[in-house]
C-alpha cells in the first residue's frame, strides 16, 4: 500500500514516518516549501532524516519537494512565533494537502497522511476539517486523508512512535539563528517539553 506522507523535520513527522514503517507501507514523503524563514534548515535536516531512515527501511521513496507559494503572507516571516497563537498560518494544512493530492495523483497513490493532532484550535486542524477535505478529495477519485495522531497529545505521539535515535536530527524551530534552533520560539519550547 502506498502513502503520501506530508513531512517536515519535526517530531510529528518522524513519528508519522515510523507509524507507516510499522505498517509496512510504501512511503512517498513530500515537503512543501512556501518561502518561510525556517524552511532551509528544516529541509536540510529532513533530507538527513530520510537518508538515515531509508538505510534500514527500503520502502521509503526519495523526498519530493513541492512549492506552494505564500505570496499573501510575507509578513509571517517577521513574527517571533513565541506564542502558540502566532504559529497559525491561514490555510496552511489546506495548501499542504492540495500539494500532497497532486503528488498522490502523479504516483498513483490513494492515501495521504498528515501528522496533525488537533491540539490547537486552528481551523484546519480538526476532525471537521479532515472530514470536509476527504469529502472534497473524493470528488477527484478514491483519495483519503488519514490523521493517525488526531486527538493524541504530543507527548503520547513522541513516546509511542518517535524514533529516539533521531532526536538530535530533528529540527523544530521557526526562528533559526545561524542554522541553529533559537530555543525560545513555540516549537523550540515544545521540543524541550518532550524531554522533561
Amino acid at each position: 500500500m502506498k502513502v503520501i506522507a506530508l513531512v517536515s523535520s519535526g517530531f510529528d513527522s518522524i513519528s508519522l514516518l515510523n507509524y507507516y514503517i510499522n505498517k509496512n507501507y510504501e512511503i512517498y514523503p513530500i515537503y512543501v516549501k512556501s518561502g518561510f524563514k525556517w524552511e532551509e534548515e528544516e529541509l536540510k535536516h529532513l533530507k538527513d532524516i530520510i537518508d538515515h531512515m531509508s538505510k534500514s527501511y527500503k520502502l521509503i521513496k526519495p523526498l519530493k519537494v513541492s512549492h506552494a507559494p505564500n505570496d499573501f503572507f510575507e509578513d509571517f516571516n517577521k513574527r517571533a512565533f513565541i506564542n502558540d497563537e502566532d504559529v497559525e498560518i491561514p490555510f496552511r494544512n489546506l495548501d499542504l494537502l492540495i500539494s500532497a493530492l497532486k503528488y498522490a495523483y502523479a504516483v498513483d497513490a490513494n492515501l495521504i497522511a498528515i501528522g496533525i493532532m488537533g491540539l490547537v484550535a486552528f481551523k484546519d486542524n480538526s476532525y471537521n476539517f479532515i472530514k470536509t477535505i476527504n469529502d472534497l478529495f473524493s470528488m477527484y477519485g478514491d483519495y483519503k486523508v488519514e490523521t493517525p495522531f488526531l486527538g493524541m497529545s504530543k507527548k503520547d505521539v513522541f513516546d509511542r512512535y518517535f524514533i529516539k535515535e533521531l532526536f538530535d536530527k530533528a529540527f523544530c524551530c521557526m526562528n533559526p539563528i545561524d542554522g541553529k534552533e533559537c530555543g525560545v520560539c513555540s516549537k523550540c519550547k515544545e521540543k524541550e517539553s518532550l524531554i522533561l
